[in-house]
């Protein structure tokens, strides 16, 4: 018996993020553990796979199954079925509706080329199908329903009738009987993948049941821990044998600093960092409700990693639906000064179309957020199988209505297999309408224009002139009648695109064609920093929103503000906009006079007005672009159709989530500068960058 096992995706020569298949490959490990023999292969590119497949059918083809490849399997499926019909066919994994006998239905029906779907842990039900097929000549139509473990779902297409034994449950796996992928040496030849970064996953359960999200109800609420020392053998093997230029690393854990002995990991983790080198970066979601222990792990991962203080809503109401119960403000409030007491670089998630949040609400949420000076994540509550917010019972409770939207960069065609996928968005509730989605869309993009490192000085002056980024990105979406003209252009080219992203259920395919997916991958783009992409491409929209940024600071705030505070706000300002690159005519480098000691000013812990840092005689800024990224954007010219598109692709596929080079001049290291201002130079930056890849890499941008 032949097995093809495989977590596929959307994989590009550009995208050195995606993690190693960690998943199949503990369900690999333990069928091997308990069938030596077995004849089994691992498959990460789908490339390889479709390969494979064409030269020599396996007997079963078996996929993980998540909303982000759910249409890249089924088109695998549909080839493999097309080559060989006796193959039999397995998908498994958290987005799949297990209560709900109607969306069985439907989901087997729009998939024929499936055969069976497995839920919950992996490894324990795939070794036990394998062992009811060696047991009834290989068939499963052979196998007793009534041996069927209740992980197990099948469709019995001529009957229409959902095939599935709940009375034989499935116990949780003791995780200490699982072989690591790693030390096996399985995972291997993925190691020596250069788009692939390690994974690890030192515990599996999530103590919460966040509606929005399937973890808990996938993992059950126990937490179950892999054995420690197995933990640190496969941390230090990832990390010394990894060919990922990027060092990027994974840890999968739900809520890592739940338990006492993630410090022990985390010091573990950064051991390997200084010792390999990798990891550079850490990727993780820290513990929910984040408290002393949290921040000490934090303290160590700190040159590695930023800290997620995710509330997702800050609104009580919105809370108690979505069944997420956040920290007090007030122990919130103090942990987060401690971060900053201890040099810890924060971000916080909001979303916005959750049950129960209008319009108001949440911009007050993110006010709030931006106001204890936190970098703020903005995203779009998005459905998803197997989570309770999915249910027809909370759709139908909440008023929820969505729209479907291609997720950018999940496009994929291989000889005549061709594949994207979508993401389902709600854009209404019963409390917050498709126009507020809109309205919150330019919110969003304001926030990440104003946000962004270009304005660093800025968006610290309105600090310290006690107002907030968010406030001013919310007059703006307020103040249409004095938009500029260039200004005007392009949010309304914004919003026109938001809504064109957005697609009728009716109108969602499953199968494409070869046109779909040329016309898709052309069109089909990130708005957010695509529309960023567009802004520095113009000098005169550049200009354009200077000008309007500096009337709107008088309109808005000159009753609040003396002329001092409002001479320094728009001092600041122009310091942000010296430091665009405005591609229309892009310079190498140049040289700017301050008259402020401007990286002083920004380290300064107490927050003191730019006129304390008043220099005596003009100080001059040597700015240059990052090495790479004009011959980056030449060459991206001559594949795109303008600037903008050009200046968009090396930031989505070349510099990814890396901060902001490809929009923002850096200051160069002067040789007469001193040690001491060299190093806040570099840490301001190295700090920001962190914080933005941690968090762009939290989400698909949009």
């Amino acid at each position: 018996m032949r097995i093809y096992i495989a977590d596929l995706c959307y994989l590009h020569d550009w995208d050195n993020n995606q993690p190693l298949p960690l998943n199949v490959a503990y369900v690999t490990a333990y069928l091997k553990q308990k069938n030596p023999d077995v004849s089994i292969e691992i498959f990460k590119d789908p490339r390889f796979l479709i390969d494979r497949i064409d030269d020599d059918p396996p007997d079963i083809l078996a996929l993980s199954h998540y909303d982000w490849n759910a249409n890249l399997d089924l088109t695998v499926l549909r080839h493999a079925k097309k080559i060989h019909p006796q193959i039999l066919t397995v998908m498994g994994g958290p987005n799949f509706e297990a209560d709900d006998p109607k969306w069985i239905k439907t989901f087997f029906s729009q998939r024929p080329e499936l055969d069976l779907y497995i839920t919950g842990e992996g490894e324990w039900s795939f070794a036990r199908l394998i062992e009811l097929l060696d047991s009834h000549g290989g068939e499963l139509g052979r196998v007793p329903v009534e041996d069927w473990p209740s992980s197990y779902f099948s469709f019995d297409r001529a009957r229409r009738r959902v095939i599935h034994n709940p009375g034989n449950p499935v116990a949780r796996l003791d995780l200490s009987t699982v072989p690591s992928p790693y030390l096996t040496g399985l995972m291997d030849p993925f190691l020596q993948d250069m788009r692939l970064a390690p994974i690890v996953e030192t515990n599996r359960g999530c103590p919460y049941s966040c509606t929005f999200c399937c973890w808990g109800q996938a993992m059950q609420s126990k937490i179950n821990q892999f054995p420690l020392e197995t933990v640190f053998d496969e941390i230090r093997y990832a990390a010394g044998n990894t060919k990922n230029p990027t060092g990027f690393f994974y840890v999968a854990d739900g809520n890592f600093g739940i338990v006492k002995r993630d410090f022990e990991i985390a010091r573990v983790l950064q051991e390997c960092s200084d010792t390999y080198g990798v990891p550079k970066r850490v990727f993780l979601y820290f513990a929910k409700n984040t408290n002393d222990s949290v921040i000490k792990i934090a303290e160590t991962l700190k040159a590695v990693t930023s800290m997620s203080m995710s509330k997702q809503t800050l609104n009580q109401e919105v809370l108690d639906n979505i069944k997420r119960k956040n920290i007090t403000p007030e122990n919130y409030d103090r942990l987060r000064v401690e971060c900053q007491k201890r040099d810890i670089e924060t971000f916080c998630e909001l979303i916005y179309g959750l049950a129960g949040e209008t319009y108001d609400s949440f911009i007050e949420g993110v006010i709030q957020t931006v106001r204890a000076d936190q970098y703020v994540s903005i995203y779009p509550h998005i459905l998803i199988a197997g989570a309770e917010a999915n249910s027809a019972a909370s759709r139908k409770q909440f008023g929820f209505k969505t729209a479907f939207r291609v997720i950018p960069r999940y496009v994929s065609s291989y000889k005549d297999l061709h594949s994207l996928e979508y993401e389902e968005v709600v854009v209404e509730t019963d409390v917050f309408n498709r126009e507020d989605f809109l309205r919150l869309r330019l919110f969003q993009f304001l926030i990440y224009v104003l946000g962004r490192e270009l304005f660093t000085e800025f968006t610290r002056c309105l600090d310290i002139c006690r107002l907030d980024y968010a406030t001013f990105a919310d007059k703006i979406t307020r103040d249409e009648d004095n938009w500029t003209p260039q200004w005007r252009a392009l949010l309304a080219a914004f919003r026109q695109s938001c809504e064109n992203e957005l697609i009728p259920a009716d109108r969602v395919k499953l199968e494409f064609s070869a046109e779909d997916i040329e016309k898709i991958d052309a069109h089909q783009l990130a708005l957010i920093p695509f529309y960023m992409a567009n802004l520095v491409s113009n000098t005169a929209t550049i200009a354009d929103l200077r000008t309007y940024l500096k009337e709107s600071l008088e309109r808005f705030f000159g009753g609040e503000l003396d002329g001092t505070e409002m001479h320094e706000l728009k001092t600041t300002l122009d310091v942000g906009f010296d430091k665009v690159i405005c591609y229309d005519n892009p310079l190498p480098s140049k040289v700017v006079e301050y008259e402020y000691d401007l990286e002083s000013w920004l380290s300064d812990k107490n927050h003191a007005p730019l006129r304390n840092y008043h220099l005596e005689k003009t100080v001059p800024f040597h700015f240059q672009l990052d090495d790479g990224v004009l011959p980056s954007v030449e060459e991206a010219r001559s594949y795109t159709s303008s600037t903008a598109e050009a200046v968009y692709r090396v930031r989505i596929n070349i510099i990814g989530p890396a901060g902001d080079r490809i929009y923002c001049y850096r200051r160069s290291i002067d040789p007469n500068m001193s040690e001491n201002v060299r190093e806040r130079i570099d840490k301001v930056k190295e700090e920001r960058i962190l914080a933005r890849q941690h968090a762009e890499t939290a989400t698909r941008m949009s």
